[in-house]
């Protein structure tokens, strides 16, 4: 067995915590400046949002190739490998004023940047262990909560002062700093490199994806998720164009929204081992189905306002945030054995889900609030279908609840 020298357990830990938000930034740093970039590329606004989905879309894909190679070749050398194809796409951004080899470029982002999102589930359990590894996944899944806060006031603050292309040379400067810490201070981790063999990959992966618990999971998740990134692809346009905002404003709309999401996920640990896991995420569905039923009724009657739009989409984003921790702990749970092809297997499905979901949300008008509301119900209703055949119980809480 191969030895290597042990890596400093703080300089992991600041790694980890600096790897988990990149893959969202990615997403939601330029989401105010969408309608500014519409009219700079001259495109549609269906366009312009079509950049935010392939880029999801590619680090989707992306995630099925980290978990494997991070095995066989090592985890420094994937992530280098995936940081140098996320700096190249950068790069390539800044270079490009044609729209076509933008989201060229975006696609060559997400398939890099995805390395991040794999890798650093693999670090924490070759560093840490115990009560340590518990905290190092808190911080984790705080730093990955974190992008989706914090990445839209970033990009309004940077447009306001530099314009929207700044947003792009902070994406780029975070990778570079990422590419440092990697390459001059990171040593490799991997003690039993494990051989890619494709039919072994092939059929755990086909064993994984048959599993019925595992699919319900990954399609509850990629829901959840999906109603955050369809908020911040069309609200932009209602925020700014119809209701006539300035970015920095709804920048602000977007740190609410992440942290509704973010303190969801946060409010499980402060519940653990007083409510079970398969009440709370009923009761949770059951919540966001009612909230989207009155506020689809209420967008039928009174239209789009900003009131309207922004406070059933923060009841229904904590609650998303209280039920995504929930399947993942349940998912991930599954194949012990398998931690790092599932991590890969889940991350990919997930993603793949929720990019489905901003493509439909792509393609809704934005002048008017009924039909992302119309959208709401339909996630919260097949969430909560899904729901309830991995904790089957009494269906009358709904009819209670509501």
């Amino acid at each position: 067995m191969q030895k290597y020298a042990p890596n400093n357990p703080n300089l992991v830990m600041w790694l980890i915590i600096l790897l988990a938000p990149i893959g969202q930034m990615a997403i939601d740093i330029y989401v105010t400046a969408l309608p500014t970039m519409r009219h700079d590329f001259g495109v549609s606004q269906q366009q312009i949002q079509f950049s935010v989905t392939a880029y999801l879309l590619s680090f989707a894909i992306g995630q099925l190739f980290y978990g494997p190679l991070a095995d066989a070749w090592g985890r420094r050398a994937s992530l280098l490998l995936g940081l140098g194809i996320y700096l190249l796409g950068s790069v390539l951004l800044l270079l490009t004023h044609s729209f076509p080899l933008f989201i060229a470029a975006r696609i060559v982002q997400g398939l890099g940047i995805a390395c991040g999102s794999v890798v650093m589930k693999a670090l924490a359990p070759d560093h840490f262990a115990g009560k340590q590894l518990a905290h190092v996944m808190t911080y984790m899944v705080i730093g990955w909560g974190m992008g989706p806060i914090v990445a839209p006031v970033i990009g309004a603050q940077l447009q306001s002062y530099w314009g929207w292309q700044s947003c792009l040379y902070f994406l780029l400067g975070y990778g570079v700093l990422l590419t440092f810490i990697v390459l001059f201070g990171l040593r490799e981790s991997l003690q039993k490199p494990v051989p890619m063999k494709l039919k072994l990959i092939y059929a755990n992966s086909r064993m994984i994806y048959a599993n019925r618990e595992f699919q319900l999971c990954f399609l509850t998740m990629g829901l959840c998720y999906g109603i955050l990134l369809s908020f911040n692809l069309c609200a932009p346009f209602m925020v700014q164009d119809v209701l006539h905002r300035s970015p920095v404003f709804f920048g602000n709309i977007a740190l609410l929204m992440g942290a509704a999401y973010f303190s969801g996920v946060f409010s499980n640990r402060l519940i653990a081992g007083r409510i079970a896991a398969a009440r709370l995420c009923r009761t949770a569905v059951a919540i966001n189905i009612c909230t989207a039923i009155v506020m689809t009724l209420l967008a039928f009657q009174l239209g789009l306002s900003l009131q309207l739009l922004i406070i059933p989409t923060l009841i229904i984003t904590f609650f998303a945030g209280v039920i995504f921790p929930n399947m993942m702990a349940r998912s991930v749970s599954m194949y012990p054995t398998l931690a790092g092809l599932a991590s890969s297997l889940l991350g990919f499905a997930l993603t793949l889900c929720a990019g489905a979901v901003m493509y439909v949300s792509s393609l809704l008008p934005v002048d008017r609030l009924l039909p992302l509301s119309f959208l709401y119900l339909l996630i919260a209703i097949f969430s909560g279908v899904m729901v309830y055949r991995i904790y089957p119980a009494e269906t009358r809480l709904i009819a209670d609840l509501c």
